[in-house]
């Protein structure tokens, strides 16, 4: 009864602030948590599951960035829109003859990722089918050139997951030079909850991927760890376990993806307790850099945060980067050592804008 009390309390708060919540968003996200750890069938109670904890349970549309006429640079869509019944989020990437590149993103039926629509069917977009090939009835070479086209769809099923990262074979600027070189301890913590998505987590691999090159690997030089985060905390490495860069790309490229819900706190215990200790790798004469990327809240943030100020004992740089709407911002920053230490992003593409900056604080803090 009386989380039921503060459950109606916090209905009650919610209505009283002057905010219209959205049809399909949880009256009080923490109370559903809390109501699924005493409840773990919570979401079979259809006035839980279609109610108050629409969104917790799963039971609300998909909703996607939404701009169908193609545009050069995605990130200048700023419009969304909820998916229908059998429908996903879908990226259109189209590349011209003259390598220009031209991006459409919208809900899409699902049968079109599966194969049994090949999609681009509307009027303003010549190509109709999947692959390299021109308007044959064009007589003239020049147009005949502008219409031919490599069409690729790609499909996910997250929110806002259809943001395409655009990437270039080397970084954007130059992050050096380091007079000092960059001596470092450094661990990446990453988000693989369910509301990452598996091309995110893709994006993130290629993220730290760039991050690595830059770095000169060794034991007397940049040691890396990797760790991934959602149900369950999983060491992907130690500090100690790759001593040339050629097999930490390798590994990188080769972890996998998990989904589940955000435990942050328990990733942030791993870290301290297993991760940066003398017998795995950590070095007394190198600084600590911890790098946390993350898409959501955790499902404890009281303990999220009591663990990232127990970590900052051990590291004097940990960096956060938060990424989409759906973060705590008091969370984000009690993680990060200071201000400075702090990236919010839109989206995943936009992890290669940071590039620079972060590699100064990497190397240069």
């Amino acid at each position: 009864m009386l989380k039921l009390l503060l459950f109606a309390i916090g209905i009650l708060a919610g209505i009283s602030d002057g905010q219209l919540a959205s049809s399909c968003h949880d009256l009080e996200p923490n109370a559903c948590i809390l109501f699924q750890k005493a409840n773990p069938n919570l979401c079979s109670d259809q006035a839980f599951s279609f109610g108050a904890c629409k969104r917790f349970c799963g039971n609300c549309p998909l909703e996607c960035y939404m701009c169908p006429t193609p545009v050069l640079d995605p990130n200048v869509c700023n419009t969304t829109a909820s998916c229908g019944v059998g429908q996903t989020c879908m990226i259109k990437h189209l590349t011209s003859q003259d390598g220009h590149h031209e991006y459409i993103m919208m809900c899409g039926e699902k049968d079109i990722c599966e194969g049994a629509s090949l999609g681009f069917q509307s009027p303003n977009v010549i190509n109709s089918i999947i692959g390299k090939r021109s308007k044959m009835t064009e007589p003239d070479t020049d147009s005949l050139q502008r219409y031919e086209r490599d069409v690729s769809i790609s499909c996910c099923d997250t929110d806002f997951c259809n943001l395409p990262m655009t990437t270039t074979t080397s970084p954007p600027t130059s992050p050096g030079p380091f007079p000092y070189g960059c001596n470092r301890d450094i661990v990446f913590v990453l988000d693989d909850s369910g509301s990452v998505g598996s091309t995110n987590f893709r994006h993130a691999l290629d993220f730290v991927k760039e991050i690595v090159r830059q770095l000169d690997i060794g034991p007397t030089k940049a040691q890396v760890a990797m760790l991934t985060f959602s149900t369950r905390t999983e060491i992907s490495w130690y500090l100690n376990r790759y001593s040339t860069k050629q097999d930490l790309l390798a590994a990188v490229g080769s972890a996998s993806y998990h989904g589940g819900v955000t435990h942050t706190n328990a990733a942030l215990k791993v870290v301290r307790e297993q991760v940066l200790t003398y017998a795995h790798g950590d070095r007394q004469m190198a600084k600590n850099v911890v790098i946390v990327l993350t898409d959501g809240q955790s499902n404890d943030k009281l303990d999220t945060i009591k663990e990232a100020q127990t970590l900052h004992s051990v590291s004097d740089d940990v960096i956060s980067i938060a990424i989409g709407s759906g973060i705590n911002a008091q969370e984000i920053q009690a993680i990060a050592t200071d201000n400075h230490h702090v990236f919010d992003l839109r989206s995943y593409s936009a992890l290669n804008t940071i590039f620079s900056n972060l590699m100064q604080i990497i190397c240069n803090a």
